[in-house]
């Protein structure tokens, strides 16, 4: 697909790097000719060895705006809490909890309106699960068909995850699509199958969140892989 790269890199630490800087170089040159820059980071063990080499780029980090691309609803200081791992990590940076509210629904809608100042986002980095979900937008869920769909209007929402906790928030793909920049870390042998058998659109992949990621025109696409 012409707006897909993919990147095989031979070790995680080579992918790694080469990420942080091709996101740093992105959000330079945002912050070249705008007062601010804006990236979404995903939770997850993948990306918190990212950000130590982010935190190392020449980026005036307080000059970026960030947020987490989904989250768990729990509390913010939770070991789990996808904001606590990113803040921790890059603690610079002016970072926007999604718990603008008390309970999720509101707390997603907060969330959507806050981020709409920031459109469009400088950069966007999304893991994946090797069940096929992005951000928390996983396979069957309740309301992932609209969620997915481009066709409906910039959102956040309310997920389900299979295993604890299961209360998610997370940004539709319209949201997350509305990017200057947009990338996906995946690391392993079965996750690398399994982005060969969407772009393949082999029939047992058409279901999984990822496929829409992966077969949108909106936005150029690149994936970083290691084994």
């Amino acid at each position: 697909m012409q707006h897909i790269s993919f990147q095989r890199y031979a070790d995680r630490a080579e992918c790694l790097q080469q990420l942080a800087a091709g996101i740093a170089e992105q959000l330079q040159q945002v912050l070249a000719s705008e007062a601010s820059a804006s990236l979404l980071l995903p939770g997850g063990s993948s990306p918190q060895a990212l950000l130590p080499l982010l935190a190392a780029q020449r980026v005036d980090w307080a000059r970026c705006k960030m947020s987490p691309t989904d989250e768990r609803w729990l509390p913010a200081e939770a070991a789990q809490s996808n904001l606590r791992l990113l803040r921790d990590g890059l603690p610079n940076a002016h970072w926007l909890d999604p718990r603008l509210a008390d309970q999720p629904e509101p707390a997603a809608s907060a969330w959507a309106l806050a981020l709409q100042d920031w459109l469009p986002f400088s950069a966007v980095l999304l893991g994946m699960g090797e069940d096929g979900h992005v951000a928390s937008l996983f396979p069957g869920m309740p309301g992932l068909t609209a969620a997915l769909d481009l066709e409906q209007p910039i959102a956040a929402l309310v997920g389900q995850a299979a295993a604890e906790p299961i209360t998610r928030l997370s940004l539709n793909l319209s949201l997350l699509l509305s990017t200057r920049w947009l990338g996906l870390l995946v690391f392993g042998e079965a996750k690398r199958e399994l982005i060969e058998a969407v772009l393949a659109d082999t029939p047992a992949s058409r279901n999984l969140p990822v496929h829409a990621l992966l077969h949108q025109q909106r936005v150029p696409l690149t994936i970083y892989w290691a084994p």
